[in-house]
């Protein structure tokens, strides 16, 4: 591990990064430091592949194994250890009525974590090398001696998951949210009140899509089926399914004519199901429409069309092909994401006098109008982008070729 310490005056930070990025000559040693972090952390997920398979909460009982109360705690006889568990509840829900919901978080882990936690049995391993390591860890479900105190157990985790639920809506950590009503689910797979909450969830994000919304309409349609007479669900039920059919008719006439065939929507899912042939259809010309894309297409393009099919498998019952495809959606928008966050800021508008001396050692005139128009658009488009025969900043500068070669060089 190398730890780099740099002191700069507020605000040129950024500045000066992007700067000795591209004309510094730093980037070898920056790409090395790079590939070294990743294969680390690739190494460090190859040692906790089951580690990262359990929910958040589980994960955090690790560290609850550190202090010496939970030590005690867990020792403790059954009937003594699920009191303690439901004081540190009943903390929780008094954090949560007074607005501290990430206060209350935390007591809903602890308290479930006194029954069912993980543990390494390496004590050292927070100070060696070693971390967090699958051969090490034990996962403990403290279930008692008898049935009772297995019901009991399974109640006090059922409510911490329904409570932890609640408090990530009200964070507005959705994803978490919906992880918590899963495991609430494994549990207790016909609670109204953690289907209700994942179908919130589902919902409430900004980038929440057609196929999240079906699959709220699945929980809800459930959830009423279990219990008819509950109004809340019968009314959000009823919202969403009166959402999605006016969605699917915008949809139809969208996309009327997209393909040779013709539409994409046939209408609801009941009259899909009478068509399974049509359908069918549906799902092969997007297939082969994907299956067409060159890497010339944007990654957001290939996004679009994949949430396309995504979309028609659900709702022609291929749940398992529309969860699979959704992951590697997911995964994508991801990937754009980061790619845009790794972008550097560098505001060639106005540079800093180091910038402008340290381009005008590789041939570059920071002050030239033209030249930062052509910077901000290699920026913009990526420097790895650029076709070869691009004439690219040599056009505005007038540089010889080996100030160009310099440039593309130090930004690669």
């Amino acid at each position: 591990l190398v730890t780099v310490g740099v002191r700069r005056s507020p605000g040129e930070g950024r500045q000066q990064v992007g700067a000795m990025s591209l004309f510094g000559g730093d980037n070898e040693i920056g790409n090395i430091l790079q590939e070294a972090v990743k294969l680390k952390s690739a190494q460090m997920n190859q040692k906790r592949q089951q580690y990262e398979k359990w929910p958040y909460f589980v994960q955090h009982t690790i560290f609850h194994a550190e202090k010496d109360e939970f030590k005690g705690w867990r020792q403790l006889p059954f009937e003594e250890k699920i009191k303690v568990a439901e004081k540190l509840k009943d903390e929780g829900n008094q954090l949560y009525g007074s607005g501290s919901w990430s206060d209350a978080v935390d007591k809903y882990e602890e308290a479930a974590s006194v029954v069912y936690y993980c543990y390494s049995t390496d004590p050292g391993w927070r100070k060696n090398n070693r971390g967090i390591d699958d051969d090490v860890l034990v996962l403990v479900d403290d279930t008692g001696e008898n049935e009772e105190h297995a019901k009991q157990q399974k109640k006090l985790r059922l409510s911490c998951c329904l409570n932890l639920a609640a408090c990530k809506q009200k964070l507005d950590k959705y994803d978490e949210a919906i992880v918590a009503c899963n495991v609430a689910l494994e549990l207790d797979p016909d609670n109204v009140k953690a289907l209700y909450r994942r179908a919130e969830a589902r919902i409430r994000p900004s980038s929440a899509t057609a196929y999240d919304h079906d699959l709220a309409i699945k929980d809800l349609a459930k959830a009423n089926a279990v219990d008819p007479k509950n109004t809340t669900v019968e009314q959000l039920l009823k919202k969403l399914r009166s959402e999605r059919k006016v969605q699917r008719e915008k949809d139809s006439k969208t996309f009327t004519g997209m393909f040779d065939r013709g539409e994409i929507y046939d209408g609801d899912m009941e009259e899909e199901a009478q068509k399974p042939c049509q359908a069918e259809q549906d799902m092969r010309e997007i297939q082969k429409r994907i299956e067409t894309i060159s890497d010339e297409d944007s990654l957001e393009k290939r996004c679009e069309d994949a949430e396309l099919l995504r979309d028609l498998y659900l709702r022609n019952g291929k749940e398992e092909e529309a969860r699979e495809l959704n992951e590697k959606i997911k995964a994508a928008k991801k990937a754009m994401k980061e790619k845009e966050e790794e972008k550097p800021k560098v505001d060639w508008a106005n540079p800093t006098p180091e910038m402008i001396a340290d381009a005008q050692k590789h041939g570059l005139d920071l002050t030239d109008p033209m030249v930062i128009e052509e910077l901000q658009r290699m920026e913009r488009e990526g420097i790895d982008n650029l076709p070869l025969d691009e004439e690219g900043i040599d056009a505005a500068t007038g540089a010889s070729g080996s100030a160009s070669g310099s440039a593309s060089g130090n930004g690669g």
